[in-house]
């Protein structure tokens, strides 16, 4: 199971507010957020780049836009005004499915849900920066970016073009910058 933890400012000025944002996708391909110890439980489909439909537990379903990259963005929910959205320390780790075992080092960019490697944006060798695209990946009919978890450079690269891949299955493998 992946999980991602981050640092999160969200509005300016006197509306600025900080926060801690925990993500971890379970195997089916929901999303458990705590954000502040608030917990809930969300599905994430991409319905066009930078759009997204969340649907929570309770069953509503709210929109969401994103607009720029990692670590500043703009954020529009429900076609409100954009704030900024500023992400720091995002610490991405591996955790395993059962405790006690292995699901990857710290090194390692794993598929979070089964689907088709459309491109590889990267080679081996290339410097890459957090929040960086590495991947387009089709899954359930909608392209999805993954991204590069902290700076580093490609040591090896496990798939190609084309390639369809499973839950949990190590696409890339990032070492320290040089």
């Amino acid at each position: 199971m992946k999980a991602e933890m981050w640092n999160v400012t969200v509005g300016s000025g006197k509306d600025e507010r900080r926060m801690s944002v925990h993500v971890e996708y379970t195997a089916d391909g929901a999303c458990c957020v705590d954000v502040d110890g608030e917990k809930t439980t969300v599905r994430v489909v991409q319905l066009e780049p930078g759009c997204y439909s969340l649907l929570d537990e309770a069953g509503r379903q709210r929109t969401v836009e994103l607009d720029g990259t990692l670590p500043e963005l703009k954020a529009s929910f429900e076609g409100r005004d954009a704030v900024p959205v500023v992400v720091k320390n995002a610490d991405v780790m591996q955790t395993s499915a059962a405790a006690g075992e292995s699901s990857g080092s710290r090194g390692d960019v794993v598929a979070s849900m089964p689907g088709k490697v459309v491109k590889v944006l990267v080679k081996e060798g290339d410097e890459v920066r957090a929040g960086q695209p590495l991947f387009l990946v089709e899954a359930m009919k909608m392209e999805n970016e993954l991204r590069a978890p902290r700076n580093g450079k490609v040591l090896s690269i496990a798939v190609r073009e084309g390639q369809t891949v499973e839950a949990g299955f190590s696409l890339l493998h990032l070492g320290g910058s040089t």
